[in-house]
Formats: structure tokens, C-alpha cells, sequence
């Protein structure tokens, strides 16, 4: 595509079909002038074992390095035999491989991040930072979890929006253009697609006459009203606009399961510590409820697109 000219792409080595790979090249076949590197993270423990002698540790670092190297090479040979794209192999030594991908990722030297997705448990989402929402909390380009279906042309793209504050409003601006750049290239169809979460508040439980239906349908009129006018100034058919009453963690699959589209666009709010334990991304919770792949920008991604066009 026109934007995304040096993409990173994490292969890991447990994987027997390295779909991150296999999405990337798919992308670089719309822009001969893409570069792909094709990253592998490593640490093999038995480098500690020997920290106290500089020359065997550097020796079995070499030796593990140049092994996976090989095996990189391997697969670009494998996955990149019938396409003209340019793909580099490369190792990177790295203890913490989610700070690894982050460090490079965001090295400068990337427009776009390509890594397969990983399944999580309850408690994962709960205690743990698995590597990929790892990576989505701190990346500072466009992130790709690409999941194992047909990517095909002439497919739909639902773009994910979000009319809650003005910050949000302009951040809807800079993931729909993301999703036109694939549209253009592709053929594919854009969808719009919007949560009305009704939350009642209590004070209103108690009102005499209250009824609690009408609240709910003021709140979707007011949140149709928002995204039919979005699309209207996007130039989006108003036939391609989908709402419905609930969270986006609920509506998004559910939509995505009708429209059954090749990607979903999204933003994400990138919280970290202990209010994203407790109050969630909505990217990292429909990763596994959807079989697109998903396109997602964070706060510090949005934020620097805004930047560069005020610039």
C-alpha cells in the first residue's frame, strides 16, 4: 500500500503456518517498494551459564544467533518464492521478547507491524501481560493481528468508531483512513460500525413515570445521529452503517459475525498497569472473538498521525 513502504513482521518459531508472513507479503503485493523485514526474537538460557566467561558466552550467542538466522532465511524462501517483494531476515537477541518487538517496532525504521495472534485464558487477560497486548499497549505505529483465514479482494473492512469525546472523534478520522488506504488498493467495502451502550443511571430508576425503554431508544437515535453524519462526511452509504444497543466488546463481534469482513479497523485506548487489568482494552478483548484480522492504532499512534498533520 502507498503508506506502509517498511513493515515489520514477527515469525515465531513454534508456528506451523506463519500467517503474520503470508499477511504481510499479501500487503506488499499493492506496493513494489515495500520492504519487509522478517524478525525472529531469541534467548537461549544457556548463555547465562556462562555470563562469567565473555568468550564461550559470545561463542553459544553466535552460534544460536546464526542458527535461527538460517531458519529465517528458510522461510522467506518458502513464503516468499512467488512474490517480487523485498523481504530482509533478521535476529535479535532479546530476554523479554515483548520489549524487544516494542524497541524495534518502534526503532523508527517501520510503518506497520505484522504479528500473528495469540489465544489467551481468563486469567491471562487478568494477571498477565501476554506479548501481543504487550506490543498494542505500547506500539507507536499501526499494529496488524492477523489471524488464519482467506484474505481476499472485493472483501469488507469494518472500521470501529467511537463518538464518546471530541478526542475520540478526531481519533475515528485517522482510523478510517487507515481502512480507505486498504480499501483503495483492495476493492473492499467499508462498514461502519458503532456501540450504544445504555447505562441507567440510578437517580432515573427512582423517577416517578420513568421508562427505562425510551432512555435507551434517546441513546441510540443520539449515537445514529453521530455516525450517519460521520459517514456523510466521509462519503460511506448510510447502508454500510451498523448500530446496535450494548458494549463494543459485544457489538463488534456480533457485527463482524454478519458482515464476516477480511479486517477491522480500531482504536484503542493503549491503558496500561492496573486500569487496563481492570477495565480492558476493547481491541485486546474481541482479539479472539473475531476472525479478521485487526488493524489497531493506540493513543500514541493516533496521536503522532495528528501531529504529522499539523505539521
Amino acid at each position: 500500500m502507498r503508506k506502509y513502504n517498511n513493515i515489520l513482521v514477527v515469525v515465531e518459531p513454534k508456528r506451523e503456518r506463519q500467517v503474520a508472513l503470508e499477511r504481510a507479503i499479501e500487503i506488499g503485493r499493492y506496493n513494489p517498494n515495500i520492504t519487509i523485514t522478517v524478525l525472529r526474537l531469541i534467548y537461549d538460557f544457556s548463555y547465562d551459564i556462562h555470563i562469567l566467561n565473555r568468550h564461550k558466552a559470545q561463542e553459544t550467542r553466535d552460534d544460536v544467533t546464526n542458527t535461527h538466522l538460517e531458519s529465517v532465511k528458510q522461510l522467506i524462501a518458502e513464503y516468499g518464492k512467488d512474490s517480487e517483494v523485498k523481504l530482509i531476515p533478521k535476529v535479535i537477541w532479546a530476554k523479554d521478547l515483548g520489549q524487544g518487538i516494542v524497541d524495534e517496532m518502534n526503532s523508527g525504521a517501520y510503518d506497520l507491524l505484522v504479528k500473528g495472534a495469540n489465544h489467551h485464558g481468563i486469567l491471562d487477560s487478568i494477571i498477565f501481560t501476554p506479548v501481543d497486548w504487550y506490543v498494542l499497549r505500547n506500539a507507536q505505529i499501526p499494529v496488524v493481528i492477523a489471524k488464519e483465514h482467506d484474505w481476499s479482494e472485493h472483501g469488507n473492512i469494518v472500521v470501529a468508531l467511537d463518538f464518546a469525546s471530541e478526542e475520540k472523534r478526531l481519533f475515528n478520522v485517522s482510523v478510517l483512513r487507515e481502512a480507505q488506504m486498504l480499501s483503495k488498493v483492495t476493492g473492499g467495502t467499508i462498514h461502519l460500525v458503532n456501540s450504544a451502550p445504555v447505562i441507567l443511571p440510578t437517580i432515573m430508576l427512582e423517577a416517578p413515570n420513568y421508562a427505562p425503554e425510551i432512555y435507551a431508544e434517546n441513546v441510540i437515535k443520539e449515537h445514529k445521529k453521530h455516525l450517519l453524519a460521520f459517514a456523510k462526511q466521509h462519503n460511506i452509504p448510510e447502508e454500510n452503517c451498523h448500530i446496535a444497543e450494548g458494549m463494543p466488546d459485544d457489538v463488534i463481534p456480533n457485527m463482524c459475525r454478519k458482515l464476516s469482513p477480511q479486517a477491522v479497523f480500531i482504536g484503542s485506548a493503549g491503558r496500561q498497569g492496573i486500569s487496563a487489568a481492570l477495565i480492558g482494552n476493547t481491541c485486546e478483548e474481541i482479539v479472539d472473538y473475531i476472525e479478521a484480522d485487526l488493524f489497531v492504532l493506540n493513543r500514541r499512534t493516533l496521536s503522532k498521525e495528528l501531529e504529522k498533520k499539523e505539521d
